[in-house]
């Protein structure tokens, strides 16, 4: 085989340019000319990875050598293998390239990497290679290789599966049967006690109703007993004396009438005076009646009937409704509210026992101010004690109540305006009336009608004076109305009688027992309120708790990501059709089995770390057996039973064998006292420390027995590289002769590989060659630093 390397690189990156066509060639050079470098790069064009286990080499290689261009001609099987190599392809870790390598051309033609494996191999045995040295450079590979995949891959793995159980587990930690248990527990007693103080609550205020009902009559028999025989007496006066004015009415109507009809001139005229007195009368009506209307209806909102009284009194009191109005919502929340404050007081109140209260825990808004937690704390306090006073002494029964008793004025004052309007518009008919009713008499005597003006003015003054007392008359009325609700003494007394029967209460006590009475409503209204609200709130919890269960229990079977979960706990895929409390059980399950996931994945990480330093310690015993040992752990343990399996595998070939322990069998490594053993030819037990297999004599016959190796594979390439390399440096001339009569005996037999020895300069270019070819050497060293001719000595 005839080998052509051109290459471009960077930062002092050196690699031979030709292997000539010696089946057995020697080629020796200055040290750095790049000799082991065109070796590795050989060795990754067919497909091997020289540089695993040593990233950082790697690394350096990979950024120096931009490009390269190797040919390979005089093949068995092919005339000639091209590549064109481009590095920045190439990955990061060392591993085997494959289809990065580069374009491959065989004959002319692109061929893939696989293509080459059965054509070229490339091998490169390091004279300094020793059972020790391997075995110890095994040790350090294997611990690179740990260390690399913990950094790169490992700890990131840990992290997203420690995430990803970490969510899981919180996903169902509150989801277990005591939970829910506890939460439906805590909603039944609080359902419970709810009820039970609604229940309490109503009775009091049916009882409350009856006291008031009783206090309110007992209020009004004083009243009525008090003034009322006095109102009734002027009640029958105006009455008395309104009934005069009807009378009075009726017989100035009947003067009117029989003046009219003996007068006029004519029947028409007097038909036209008779229709005008009758339209009078039904107008003098319908405004009395309007009249008497708003009468009661300004008693009943307690205001003067004129237009400027009313509309004051509609505003007045539309703002004293919006204002109650306001003030009902936090009658209602202020329970809720206030324990709010008190649970988060109580929380800051913890803080600052933790010595956080200076701490600040808002940070500055826009005017600079921030919160510490013993700053959020008093407000808090100060708001609750707000929220205290607030509280009216009444509950919001009361309030709502005086609600009611403010609409129902605002609603007899907006009645009592549209009554005004109606009376405007009756007062502007009667005095068309009047008119008219005037007009009607020009058609009458002088006398006759001066007479009949005289009765339509009395008949005015008698209508003027009875408004007066009808007004009177309306407005006490209302009032007896509201005094004892317009019952007599005997009525209210016998009432009173009854309702304190009813409440089981003396009539001299009812006033104190009924203020008792209140205060307790007052206290069963906030503590229902607050029960109510705590019963709201334990419900809501509780309907949390299940759907998160019944959510959880859905994710958990439907899941795309988590099969494995499943098939770790089968039950999962029952859950559906489970009950909540069922499913909690289950999922209590669930957690048990990602919480021994997360500690075993955790011990596995730290095993594996732990894995990691026991291989350094074992390849520095190995390196200084007589240096200082510390206590074994369960890693140095394993690590060492690793390493007695590696070296039973290894030894497992009888060409090595046969070259370091004379064709002995069973091959063992003792894991504590690291001494080897095997079983000579004749059956005795042989056994020797591991370092003893480090000298040259036993790096001369280990290469023999790699080579030899290399002959019993039964799938080799057609075509063979065999590097050995450093040989100068390990094997004394003696073994060297012995190394190149083995060489040159095997050639023979594998005609097809091409043996390549590398060796460092050993003579100046002044110095005669052996062979007389000094010239041609000392050419090759000046142009390119080596030289290459075959092999023999």
């Amino acid at each position: 085989m005839h080998i052509r390397i051109e290459t471009e690189s960077r930062r002092g990156l050196r690699i031979i340019g030709e292997i000539p066509d010696i089946p057995l060639c020697r080629i020796e050079g200055y040290n750095g000319i790049g000799k082991t470098n065109a070796i590795k790069l050989l060795r990754l064009c067919t497909g091997a990875q020289p540089f695993i286990g040593n990233d950082h080499s790697w690394k350096t290689f990979r950024s120096q050598l931009k490009s390269a261009r190797v040919i390979i001609k005089e093949l068995n099987g092919a005339q000639e293998i091209e590549w064109l190599i481009d590095s920045s392809r190439w990955p990061n870790v060392a591993e085997p390239l494959g289809e990065l390598i580069g374009s491959i051309r065989i004959d002319g033609k692109a061929a893939r990497p696989r293509d080459i494996s059965p054509l070229l191999s490339v091998h490169h045995v390091m004279a300094a290679d020793t059972p020790v040295s391997v075995l110890t450079d095994r040790i350090s590979t294997a611990q690179k290789r740990i260390r690399a995949w913990d950094v790169e891959v490992g700890g990131q793995r840990q992290e997203e599966i420690e995430l990803a159980l970490g969510e899981l587990q919180h996903k169902i930690t509150g989801c277990t049967p005591a939970q829910l248990a506890h939460d439906l527990t805590v909603t039944a007693e609080a359902d419970k006690l709810a009820d039970s103080l609604t229940r309490q609550l109503e009775a009091a205020r049916e009882r409350i109703k009856l006291l008031d009902k009783a206090v309110e009559v007992a209020t009004q028999l004083t009243q009525v007993r008090g003034r009322g025989p006095e109102m009734d007496q002027k009640i029958q006066e105006l009455a008395a004396r309104l009934e005069s004015f009807d009378e009075q009415r009726q017989e100035l109507d009947g003067q009117i009438a029989k003046a009219s009809t003996q007068k006029h001139l004519s029947e028409k005229a007097e038909k036209e005076f008779d229709n005008a007195q009758k339209h009078l009368i039904r107008q003098d009506k319908t405004f009395r009646t309007l009249r008497s209307h708003l009468q009661h209806l300004a008693a009943a909102a307690s205001v003067e009937p004129s237009d400027d009284e009313l509309t004051a009194a509609r505003s007045d009191l539309s703002q004293h409704l919006n204002a109650l109005l306001e003030k009902l919502p936090r009658i209602h929340a202020t329970p809720i509210l206030v324990n709010l404050l008190n649970s988060l007081i109580f929380s800051l109140q913890s803080a600052e026992q933790e010595d956080l209260g200076k701490t600040i825990l808002i940070g500055a808004d826009q005017e600079g101010s921030f919160w510490t937690v013993t700053a959020l704390r008093e407000a808090f306090q100060h708001q609750a004690e707000l929220l205290g006073e607030e509280t009216p002494s009444a509950d919001a029964e009361q309030l709502t109540d005086e609600i009611e008793k403010t609409r129902s004025r605002l609603d007899a004052i907006t009645q009592a305006e549209g009554v005004l309007e109606e009376l405007e518009a009756a007062q502007t008919s009667l005095g068309k009336a009047e008119y008219r009713l005037r007009k009607a008499t020009q058609g009458l005597p002088a006398q006759t009608a001066q007479t009949l003006e005289d009765l339509m003015q009395a008949r005015n003054a008698l209508d003027q004076e009875s408004r007066t007392v009808q007004g009177d008359h309306a407005r006490l009325c209302h009032a007896r109305e509201l005094l004892g609700g317009g019952k007599t003494e005997e009525a209210l007394a016998a009432e009173l009688v009854q309702l304190c029967r009813e409440v089981d209460v003396e009539v001299a006590r009812l006033r104190g027992h009924r203020e008792k009475e209140q205060v307790e409503l007052e206290n069963l209204t906030r503590r229902e309120a607050q029960a109510s609200q705590q019963s709201a709130l334990a419900r809501r919890t509780s309907e949390d708790r299940v759907s998160d269960v019944t959510s959880t229990a859905h994710f958990l079977s439907e899941s795309p990501d988590i099969p494995w979960l499943r098939r770790a706990v089968p039950e999962i895929s029952s859950l559906p059709a489970l009950s909540p409390n069922k499913q909690a059980e289950i999922l209590l399950k669930v957690a048990s089995v990602i919480d021994r996931a997360r500690d075993t994945l955790a011990s596995t990480y730290s095993s594996l770390r732990g894995i990691e330093t026991a291989f350094g310690r074992l390849g520095t015993s190995i390196a200084e057996p007589d240096g200082k040992r510390g206590t074994e752990t369960a890693s140095d343990r394993a690590a060492k039973l690793w390493l007695a399996d590696e070296v039973r595998q290894w030894f497992d070939s009888e060409v090595v064998r046969a070259a370091l322990f004379d064709g002995g069998q069973d091959v063992k490594l003792d894991p504590d006292s690291l001494q080897l053993s095997w079983t000579a030819a004749d059956g005795e037990l042989n056994e020797r420390p591991l370092a003893a297999f480090s000298s040259g004599q036993q790096a001369f016959a280990y290469t023999q027995a790699q080579v030899a190796n290399l002959d019993k594979d039964e799938n080799a390439a057609s075509n063979r590289l065999i590097a050995l390399d450093e040989f100068g440096s390990f094997i004394d001339a003696k073994n060297m002769a012995a190394l190149a009569k083995y060489l040159q005996a095997r050639q023979a037999q594998a005609p097809n590989d091409q043996v390549l020895v590398v060796l460092p300069l050993e003579i100046s270019p002044s110095m005669a060659s052996l062979n007389g070819s000094t010239d041609e050497r000392v050419s090759a060293l000046r142009q390119r630093g080596y030289f290459a001719e075959a092999f023999y000595l």
